[in-house]
């Protein structure tokens, strides 16, 4: 399972790639900074409504704030330009070799890594500093931490006994951790001693030093106990990226209580990293914002001039200003007077896209599916534990009473998809469509043929008022429910629409002090046995959605739909530890028939993703799990005319 809360955005048309989730909202007076405006090329300036939770590559886990990191810090690879599939070395020169492990049974991923690599303030970057990143990442276990513990786990130097994310934690973990922070804490990664040396380099733990310039990383200690065939996309996000043990020693270091992390209040509001940017005047508040300028110790000059296809190693051209600024009306006249030539909505619908399109100096750029998938697939939830819904001949009822084309049309103006899941479109091994399994269908018939073949038959459920969770980010999601209210009820099913905050519906997915789903309480308007769902990818690979919204203890689907199927939960890890394509497309194939047949996950709407920005903006490199304007992963190849 995804034992954290998940990334989300609550966006309907979106401007940027989502990876994570979304900030606070804070109402603005005014979007100006002294850097921004009309006619000047000096900054390249970024409304944006959402805040970073942190500036900590190790800790953030929201849109806002994987934008600012990866300006900053880099890891061993990352997605290599527009690509979705393919890789290309940062950091490592190289995605690295792959060779059997008989210490694991598994697969090691080796990395060479780059020469003459130093942060901004002229520290070196070695194997060493980088196996203390990635212990730090897992000690600290914020939101995060999953995306590198499916495959990896802390260390107790043990070779007859390597800690495994199964070990015993009274016995093992705490006692291990706390050895741990003792030894990031004290030992000097730029020049450790032969000792510790000796350590990095024991073959029986996740991260395993060769060299100084070389590191291996030991799949199998993790919970998916596999070859993880999507490891370079996962160690693609923030939280594998390098930092300064250095910096971070001066500044309170790693510090646990009872064996687990804690956040360190100065790196989550400060930044030091590799990369091509230095983020100064960071201001987390409403009308605040932070500066991004050029490296000026930046060290891939050289191996960008040989590589020169890797966006990933360009230098900074342009400096940058990001303002925090969520109201639409300020953003959209910014945008049209050329004070900021990109901007990032919390959520923008078809009027406001209307109104960008008419402006002559901005482009508005409608993106294929697999950027609107990236950013959320939506789907309904019906809670197949619960009256009526534990009926399948109900849920298939409310299946086919939904006018699908009537909803995109309407409250979407038309910019969305239907869609098949459990693994979203455009997506490694979706089903979207097969001849099997077809978008569900608007079938008034065929809905009345079921609800009378159901315990609901004669109007026996008209007068159970099931309540609706929706999220309240905007007229479409508003105007789905109506619509949905009115299907439902030429079959007789009432709903009460009720609208909740992105935090209600992050409490929503949880367990109470009680041990009960927090859904199944009266809890934010509740209980809710039926609402809106939908997920955001961390990286694109089909198990990072299976492992949400297919496995009965995924954070979309434990205590919302209640989908339990033990076939499904066996597919979907067995899935993600299999490359064989064969054998992915039988598991991905069955998890999408079983769960299509079962109808407690009715799949909704994928909406369309725009690239919003203005015609004097250019240098920008598509990815569909970029962070930063438009859809880019960095700023650094982007320039104004």
């Amino acid at each position: 399972m995804r034992p954290q809360t998940r990334n989300i955005v609550i966006i309907v048309i979106v401007v940027v790639v989502v990876v994570a989730g979304i900030g606070a909202y804070f109402v603005l007076k005014k979007s100006t900074t002294s850097n921004c405006g009309p006619n000047q090329t000096k900054y390249i300036c970024i409304d944006q409504a959402e805040i970073p939770d942190s500036l900590d590559p190790d800790v953030t886990f929201s849109t806002p704030g994987w934008a600012a990191v990866q300006q900053v810090y880099q890891g061993l690879v990352n997605y290599n330009g527009s690509s979705t599939t393919s890789f290309a070395g940062v950091l490592a020169t190289t995605n690295g070799t792959v060779s059997y492990n008989p210490n694991t049974g598994f697969a090691t991923y080796t990395f060479e890594l780059r020469p003459g690599v130093v942060f901004s303030n002229g520290d070196p970057y070695n194997a060493y500093v980088q196996w203390y990143s990635f212990y730090r990442s897992l000690l600290l276990a914020q939101g995060p931490q999953f995306i590198l513990e499916q495959n990896f786990y802390s260390t107790n130097f043990d070779p007859a006994n390597p800690l495994s994310y199964y070990s015993n934690w009274t016995a093992q973990i705490v006692p291990a951790n706390n050895t741990l922070e003792n030894d990031l804490n004290t030992w000097n990664f730029f020049t450790p001693t032969a000792g510790e040396i000796a350590q990095m380099e024991l073959p029986n733990q996740s991260f395993q030093v060769i060299n100084n310039e070389s590191i291996a990383l030991n799949l199998g200690y993790g919970y998916l106990d596999s070859n993880y065939t999507y490891l370079l996309a996962s160690i693609s996000a923030p939280n594998s990226y390098a930092v300064d043990p250095a910096w971070i020693d001066a500044h309170g270091g790693i510090q646990l209580i009872n064996g687990v992390g804690q956040v360190n209040d100065y790196s989550s509001i400060n930044t030091l990293g590799t990369g091509p940017y230095v983020l100064s005047g960071y201001n987390p508040a409403g009308g605040g914002g932070y500066t991004l300028t050029p490296n000026s110790k930046y060290w891939a000059a050289s191996a960008y001039a040989t590589e020169p296809w890797n966006n990933n190693l360009a230098p900074a051209n342009t400096s940058v200003e990001v303002i925090f600024q969520d109201t639409i009306d300020i953003t959209l006249n910014d945008l049209k007077n050329g004070n900021v030539q990109g901007a990032s909505f919390a959520y923008v619908g078809p009027s406001t896209i209307s109104q960008l399109q008419g402006y002559s100096n901005v482009v508005v750029d409608p993106l294929s599916i697999v950027y609107g998938a990236t950013s959320g697939s939506w789907w309904i939830f019906l809670n197949s534990s619960v009256y009526p819904f534990n009926n399948l001949s109900v849920r298939e009822a409310i299946t086919h009473a939904i006018n699908y084309n009537q909803i995109i049309s309407e409250a979407f103006g038309g910019y969305g998809s239907q869609w098949v899941g459990p693994v979203p479109p455009a997506y490694p091994y979706n089903n979207n469509v097969t001849a099997d399994e077809p978008y569900y269908s608007y079938d008034p018939t065929l809905a009345q043929q079921e609800i009378q073949n159901s315990p609901c038959a004669n109007a026996a459920c008209k007068g159970t008022v099931m309540n609706y969770m929706y999220l309240d980010v905007g007229a479409d999601w508003a105007e789905t429910a109506d619509l949905l209210q009115i299907d439902l009820a030429a079959i007789n099913i009432t709903i009460n629409p009720v609208p909740v905050s992105l935090d209600a519906l992050y409490e929503e997915q949880g367990i109470d002090s009680d041990g009960a789903c927090v859904s199944s309480t009266s809890a934010n308007g509740g209980p809710f046995y039926m609402g809106q769902e939908f997920y955001t990818s961390d990286y694109i690979s089909p198990d990072d959605w299976t492992q949400n919204d297919a496995v009965n203890t995924g954070s979309a689907n434990e205590c919302m739909a209640g989908f339990n199927n033990a076939t499904v939960n066996s597919d979907t890890y067995a899935a993600a530890s299999d490359s064989n394509p064969s054998d992915l497309t039988g598991y991905y194939t069955n998890m999408t028939t079983i769960m299509y047949d079962n109808y407690s996950e009715i799949w909704l709407v994928v909406p369309t993703s725009f690239a919003v920005y203005t015609t004097n903006l250019h240098g920008y490199v598509f990815n569909p799990m970029a962070s930063a304007e438009p859809f880019a992963f960095g700023f650094n190849t982007q320039w104004l005319s």
